[in-house]
């Protein structure tokens, strides 16, 4: 399948800079001989993605900070017919991936449910960092018919977004979330919908979590009960282009908040 690669970088702060863009860095690696579409949301990484742009051949579009990542997921599907790969700026490759293949709406690899408080419970989800659409033109139609009778009451420039927005159920005590993003809504709505990674295509990449956010994704993290000092080795590696260093970081991220 051929696909066309979609890189979605968005730095909060100068600290993640350096690794908001590590698929950059890697593309080549993961993606031979494609050239890939940058989506840069806000100005911090923009000089970056424009001198890799100009000097790959490749092309850049620009968004306001304002623009979740999520919501752009949503639009880039909406706006194609053909195959696309979703790839989070923060992603490490290690082999290629282009290769990859599947009969299902999406391929992509998953997060297990886990409990960001007591009573605060994050639904199992699908991890964003490299998604295949397989079929977008379906995509869109399996989530208007999903959510035919939803409306969000929302401001004009989050329209659509009873279609990527975070989902929340209050319950007997708990507090379920279902994390943003259309590939969550299908994958709950119908988990046959997707192809699971295998263990070999999961190991031809890694992810920086947190990398877009490095200091207020730690606070959080920190604040609600979780020892990041396990991550920060991983995080400084991305920081200095130590690819091999970052190797393990999902396993551990998900050994911790499991």
């Amino acid at each position: 399948m051929d696909w066309l690669p979609q890189i979605v970088v968005n730095a909060e702060d100068e600290q993640s800079i350096p690794t908001s863009v590590a698929a950059l860095k890697t593309f080549d690696i993961g993606f031979p001989n494609h050239k890939a579409t940058v989506h840069c949301i806000g100005a911090k990484a923009h000089d970056f993605c424009k001198n890799w742009v100009a000097k790959g051949g490749h092309q850049m579009l620009n968004y306001p900070p304002t623009v979740k990542t999520s919501q752009l997921h949503y639009e880039i599907v909406k706006r194609t017919r053909l195959p696309v790969a979703i790839i989070a700026g923060t992603t490490v490759f290690y082999d290629d991936v282009s290769d990859y293949s599947t009969k299902k709406l999406f391929g992509a690899d998953t997060l297990p449910e886990w409990n960001l408080t007591d009573t605060v419970i994050n639904l199992k989800s699908i991890e964003k960092t490299v998604i295949f659409v397989a079929d977008p033109m379906e995509v869109i139609n399996s989530l208007d018919e999903i959510t035919k009778f939803v409306s969000a009451p929302v401001a004009t420039e989050s329209k659509n977004s009873s279609k990527w927005g975070t989902q929340t159920v209050i319950m007997d005590g708990k507090i379920y979330h279902q994390t943003s993003g259309i590939f969550n809504m299908l994958y709950n709505f119908d988990s046959k919908c997707f192809t699971n990674f295998s263990k070999k295509t999961a190991s031809k990449y890694e992810t920086v979590f947190g990398g877009n956010s490095i200091s207020s994704t730690m606070k959080k993290m920190e604040a609600t009960g979780h020892d990041t000092s396990k991550f920060m080795k991983y995080i400084n590696a991305a920081l200095n282009e130590d690819w091999k260093g970052v190797k393990g970081y999902r396993k551990v991220f998900i050994d911790s908040i499991s």
